[in-house]
């Protein structure tokens, strides 16, 4: 009963912290700090000893207390395998070593529901006659451990460690002998706290930030003992001497299995993605200067003079670059007039933009004649938007 209320209250703990938890599913790297958490699982023991008679247990004609002859010196040889549910808590602490070592302290406390019982029959020795029935039982009420654990990281979220250290438990025992046909009983019982030692090893998985699920095994052993004195409960009984009795040993080992959560304290969650980078900006635009030209003329006007000069104070301004002057022509005229009518024009901007200060060796000079319209006309139109020169400034 008392472990019941333990496992439960420790289920609803568990539940309770893992709930907010489980969503998240971000695996970082946990395996240094404080932790603490919760465990439950069961408990497997291996019980075996011996009931030795002390005195003589006097029938008619002597001691005949076991089969086979010896009387009160031979012994009862016992087994029992108590068997049950653990649950409790633990706390403990990591040092990271290396990218793929740890090694850490941990503490745990578990109530207990492990228990069993067994019993056997044997004939008295003749000159008695009858049969004594041996029982026995053990019950484990709490189990706890201080260990070091050593682990291997094969993955940032994943941990697989060995552990050992001490170990402590509190253990009842309770032993009879009940002698038929008289009905003469003997019993006694004794509970004490023993000490050994466990070993295992175990996987634990962090399956988000700051948390983690554990699997384990523990082999345990907390040594025997003389940990039961039975005595006779009635030396009134006819034929038995005063002072006869019992001594019980009870040597025990436990296999443990248990799972567990663990939260880490101080283990900071991942940062955030980095933003991504902006995109670079566009390059900036080419800045453009035209001059326009009259019909058939390569002759610079005084709107053109201006615009010269906003080009060149332009280049000027800024990182020095390699302009493009480039001359045009309407579509009137041979297309080989035009040629040299736009070339010409290019020249006479490209010289009024050395005169202010352009480097003749920063400009690209060029005529494309009358290809490129800037108005798409048909041949022979004069249009005033093609007589033009374009100073482009990268």
């Amino acid at each position: 009963m008392r472990f019941r209320a333990i496992a439960g209250a420790g289920s609803l703990l568990l539940l309770g912290w893992m709930a907010p938890a489980v969503g998240q599913m971000m695996p970082g790297s946990a395996w240094q700090g404080f932790y603490a958490g919760l465990n439950i699982g069961g408990g497997w023991l291996d019980a075996s000893g011996t009931l030795t008679p002390t005195g003589c247990f006097a029938t008619v004609g002597g001691c005949g207390l076991t089969a086979g002859g010896g009387g009160a010196s031979r012994s009862f040889s016992r087994s029992i395998s108590p068997s049950g549910p653990i649950g409790g808590g633990q706390f403990g602490y990591n040092w990271r070593l290396s990218p793929s070592w740890m090694m850490g302290l941990e503490a745990d406390f578990d109530g207990s529901g492990v228990n069993g019982s067994s019993g056997r029959v044997v004939s008295l020795a003749a000159p008695s006659t009858g049969t004594a029935t041996v029982n026995t039982s053990a019950t484990q009420d709490f189990l706890g451990t201080v260990r070091g654990r050593v682990g291997f990281i094969p993955t940032p979220s994943l941990l697989l460690y060995g552990t050992g250290g001490f170990a402590y438990g509190q253990q009842s025992t309770s032993s009879s002998v009940v002698f038929l046909p008289t009905g003469d009983t003997y019993s006694g019982s004794r509970s004490n706290m023993r000490e050994g030692f466990a070993a295992g090893g175990g996987a634990e998985w962090e399956f988000a930030p700051q948390w983690s699920l554990k699997a384990e095994y523990l082999y345990v052993d907390l040594g025997g003992g003389g940990n039961n004195s039975v005595r006779i409960t009635n030396a009134a009984v006819t034929g038995v001497n005063s002072g006869a009795g019992f001594n019980s040993s009870l040597n025990t080992h436990e296999n443990v299995v248990r799972v567990g959560v663990n939260y880490h304290f101080g283990v900071a969650p991942p940062p955030p993605p980095m933003p991504a980078a902006a995109p670079a900006p566009p390059p900036p635009a080419p800045k453009v200067f035209i001059v326009f030209f009259d019909w058939d003329k390569d002759t610079i006007t005084p709107e053109g003079h201006q615009i010269i000069q906003q080009a060149a104070e332009a280049y000027k301004s800024g990182a020095p670059v390699q302009i493009q002057v480039t001359g045009y022509t309407d579509r009137s005229g041979s297309p080989a007039y035009n040629q040299r009518l736009s070339e010409r024009r290019a020249s006479n901007v490209a010289k009024a933009m050395a005169a202010l200060g352009v480097p003749q060796n920063q400009m690209i000079v060029s005529g494309r004649g009358e290809n490129d319209n800037r108005v798409p006309t048909a041949n022979g139109v004069r249009e005033p938007q093609n007589r033009r020169v374009e100073i482009v400034s990268p």
